[in-house]
């Protein structure tokens, strides 16, 4: 980001955002959000971006591109340069004044399927709380039917509320959670019951619920 730089090697930074716009306007939650970049050290400086030095081990709370939510871009022409890249929450308002053009991001707001916003929806978003965040994503309601509700609990698979609006974060590159899959059913050829059901589970959870396996390893390091 920054085409004055675009020749130098990229690093890795994040920069501390709000998750989401409440409907009265208020920004709440928060989380890191980690990029690569290669815009001088001094507008990082400015900009509120922080060096990830230990990228196999990032901190708590921090998410590699996720598609929500996203933080601010802010741009200025200086000189014979122009540079444009994400921005700190906290600095808005200084860099506001100091010249700085701020960008919101396009989707402001969670994609939340849930009975409360979306009744006749085939879809619920549930989430796992995972290295200090809520990992999110959308579940299929007739996933939910055939595993049960006590498996999803067993899972440690949370679904979605209102009150967890400004907490949720939705395709993160890394931190992701582990998956488990089970095979329900059972026959071959045209008479088979049998189908393999895989889904993101909560690390924390010490016992699988019957028939549950792991089939895939978290993914923490932003390497």
């Amino acid at each position: 980001m920054g085409s004055q730089s675009k020749y130098k090697e990229k690093e890795l930074v994040y920069v501390p955002i709000k998750i989401a716009t409440t409907t009265e306007g208020v920004e709440a939650g928060g989380v890191n959000y980690a990029f690569y970049t290669n815009i001088p050290t001094g507008d990082r400086t400015t900009l509120g971006q922080v060096a990830i030095t230990t990228p196999a081990n990032p901190p708590l709370g921090t998410v590699l591109a996720s598609n929500f939510p996203k933080p601010r871009r802010a741009s200025q022409r200086q000189a014979l340069r122009y540079t444009s890249s994400f921005c700190s929450a906290a600095l808005l308002t200084q860099l506001k004044v100091a010249g700085w053009r701020i960008i919101k991001p396009r989707v402001t707001k969670p994609p939340l399927h849930i009975p409360e916003l979306r009744p006749n929806s085939f879809i619920q978003t549930v989430y796992v709380t995972f290295r200090g965040i809520k990992y999110a994503w959308q579940m299929p309601k007739v996933t939910i039917t055939n595993v049960t509700q006590a498996v999803i609990d067993g899972l440690g698979i949370k679904l979605a509320t209102p009150g967890d609006f400004d907490e949720l974060c939705f395709g993160t590159n890394s931190p992701k959670p582990p998956k488990a899959s089970v095979t329900i059913g059972s026959g071959t050829g045209d008479d088979a019951t049998a189908k393999t059901l895989s889904t993101f589970y909560d690390p924390s959870t010490t016992t699988l619920p019957t028939g549950w396996t792991e089939s895939k390893a978290p993914i923490i390091s932003f390497n």
